[in-house]
């Protein structure tokens, strides 16, 4: 399949959700749904996209209920590929095709749950050298591997050696996934 065709799909697929919204009663305005959560990031969407070849991130179960908006400069981890970021605590550390990081120019992201219903995205390069920072679920927070330096669920330093925190990233959460828009 072409680029342009994936386009053509991706956009019919938004399209028709949309579409259901308004046309289907008690669909998505419940309040029940996941609001976004604001962060700030990088990126164009590569072979990370997290689709599978149903195209609605849902796998053998059918459709998901996708209110999160797609595009050139988002990133899809879907529950499908993804299934730990539907546990509180589960994180996904990837590459998005396109991104680098303002401090280290790395094309890393690290995506979490540390509360139930809440998802934060950030760069994971570290900017005090560069190292990828993972989350600690344990410890509800970002640490870097090779100096000790962690970060907070907001991405500020909590201990050093690092003096600035993690670029953030803009992320919304639906039934199929989580979306992580790139800046």
């Amino acid at each position: 399949m072409s680029d342009c065709d994936e386009r053509r799909r991706r956009l019919l697929t938004v399209g028709m959700a949309g579409a259901a919204v308004l046309l289907v009663p008690g669909c998505g305005g419940s309040g029940n749904d996941p609001a976004p959560v604001d962060g700030g990031g990088p990126a164009e969407a590569g072979e990370d996209d997290a689709t599978d070849e149903g195209g609605d991130g849902a796998g053998e179960g059918g459709g998901c209920g996708e209110t999160c908006a797609a595009g050139s400069k988002t990133l899809e981890l879907t529950f499908a590929k993804y299934p730990q970021l539907k546990n509180v605590g589960g994180s996904v550390n990837t590459s998005a095709s396109g991104y680098k990081d303002p401090s280290c120019g790395l094309a890393l992201i690290v995506v979490a749950q540390p509360t139930a219903g809440k998802y934060v995205a950030f760069s994971a390069g570290c900017p005090h050298q560069c190292c990828t920072v993972a989350y600690n679920k344990s410890r509800t927070e970002f640490m870097c591997p090779c100096h000790g330096s962690t970060f907070n669920t907001s991405g500020q330093v909590v201990v050093g050696p690092a003096t600035k925190g993690l670029q953030q990233l803009s992320v919304c959460a639906d039934d199929c996934g989580v979306t992580v828009t790139l800046p």
